[in-house]
């Protein structure tokens, strides 16, 4: 048993509380209507199926008073949503719900976090779930509680759901976690931007000094849908402070040639020389080959910033060739190094 607050304990459930259960998802379900959010309607929902979650899955109800106010149950296969991907050596999250009554203190978190623990705790290789993919700042909120993007399924009837991971991971003081960036990091960004030189070296020519909301308003439109937009944004969250303290981006998503382009990278500098933008590299590697199955992703830096260019060779871009003075900085032309990194090459550098 888990103990939450003062009074709400989580317990797996027995059959006697079908009812509760079937009341929990209707309102749920309701509350999402109300709200636009396309996810469940409360007619999917009825005794029998609940019954069914009893004999398939483990059930986990939070308690308070003896009423039930939040719930999710735990499988240990899913290929419905996982596809090729399903493993049954992970469990797979399903039907997160919380009364409107608990809303927004931060139970569904805490049953997330408690369902990480418990899945490690049943001899699981990690916890895993799905959301709907259009709802953006739901999948934020995941990625925020350091969930990773695994991929994008298509369940047919234009129904896109994304899939979530918790790693399993050594303490690190300095782990970051990559979200969906959102108009509230505005600030940072154009904090960041101290100079019409210092913005081009990290955004090229594709925003300009004076950064503003208008510029970044339309730089966001259309982003963050991983199985249709060519944009892949994102903001890098010191895990421990919470603090935001870098921007990544991919651009020019080509699906049909399994391609993209990092771009506009950029660490603040009271964290500059602790490795953050190594981290971030790594993890948008990880999105690009194994999430987004890419077969090739390139970048450009210019050629005076000799660390950036350091650490992509490290990270095992390739050198391809140099655009002689593409770029001017106040009154002299300077050269971009372009780079790339193959999915064979990023995959024999993490075999080894």
């Amino acid at each position: 048993m888990e103990v939450w607050g003062n009074s709400i304990r989580i317990v797996r459930g027995e059959p006697d509380r079908t009812g509760d259960i079937l009341r929990l998802l209707q309102e749920a379900a309701n509350w999402m209507e109300r709200n636009g959010i396309k996810q469940w309607t409360p007619g999917q929902f009825n005794e029998n199926d609940i019954t069914g979650y009893f004999t398939d899955r483990h059930v986990y109800l939070a308690i308070e008073d003896e009423a039930v106010v939040g719930m999710f149950t735990l499988q240990f296969s899913d290929p419905q949503y996982w596809g090729s991907k399903n493993d049954e050596s992970y469990a797979y999250l399903h039907r997160l719900a919380v009364a409107g009554s608990h809303r927004s203190q931060g139970l569904g978190q805490h049953m997330l976090k408690y369902a990480a623990v418990r899945a490690k705790e049943l001899g699981c290789r990690g916890l895993r779930f799905d959301t709907v993919a259009h709802n953006i700042k739901l999948n934020r909120y995941y990625q925020s509680m350091g969930f990773h993007y695994m991929g994008t399924n298509d369940m047919g009837n234009g129904r896109l759901v994304n899939l979530y991971e918790h790693f399993e991971e050594q303490p690190d003081s300095d782990r970051l976690i990559l979200r969906f960036i959102s108009e509230s990091d505005f600030e940072h960004l154009k904090r960041w931007s101290v100079s019409p030189e210092y913005l081009k070296q990290w955004a090229g020519p594709s925003l300009t000094f004076p950064l503003d909301d208008d510029q970044l308003t339309k730089y966001l439109d259309g982003a963050n849908h991983p199985a249709n937009s060519d944009r892949l944004i994102f903001c890098a969250v010191h895990e421990a402070t919470q603090q935001v303290v870098g921007h990544i981006s991919f651009s020019a998503i080509d699906r049909a040639n399994r391609s993209a382009r990092i771009g506009r990278v950029v660490v603040d500098t009271d964290y500059q020389g602790r490795g953050f933008g190594t981290r971030m590299m790594n993890e948008m590697l990880r999105i690009g080959f194994e999430s987004l199955d890419l077969h090739r992703i390139s970048l450009g830096a210019f050629a005076f910033n000799t660390v950036a260019l350091k650490t992509y060779e490290a990270l095992g871009f390739k050198r391809e060739g140099v655009e002689r003075e593409s770029a001017l900085f106040g009154e002299q032309y300077v050269d971009c190094v372009e780079m790339s990194i193959l999915d064979r090459e990023w995959l024999a550098l993490h075999e080894s």
